[in-house]
């Protein structure tokens, strides 16, 4: 079952996305303006490890990947949103 969405609907969508991705980029420049890139920060991690008592560094890992990940996706989305 083909379903139609309403071209407000739509536009609403773009809308929120457009949104959510400059939300997302600018939480992601934060990272990059502290550890330059995503692989440096790894490279970091694998050199120097995680301190035992900060573990900022693993939890800014971890964020940024899934800061990244969201990002394609949104990405993804407003792509398949723009072909309509």
């Amino acid at each position: 079952m083909n379903a139609v969405i309403p071209t407000t609907t739509i536009n609403l969508l773009m809308e929120y996305l457009n949104h959510r991705k400059k939300i997302l980029e600018a939480m992601i420049k934060t990272f990059e303006i502290k550890y330059g890139s995503l692989e440096k920060l790894k490279e970091k991690i694998e050199k120097e490890g995680v301190p035992e008592d900060d573990h900022t560094i693993w939890d800014d890992l971890i964020m940024w990947e899934n800061l990244d990940h969201e990002l394609k996706q949104v990405s993804s989305l407003l792509e398949v949103l723009n072909k309509t």
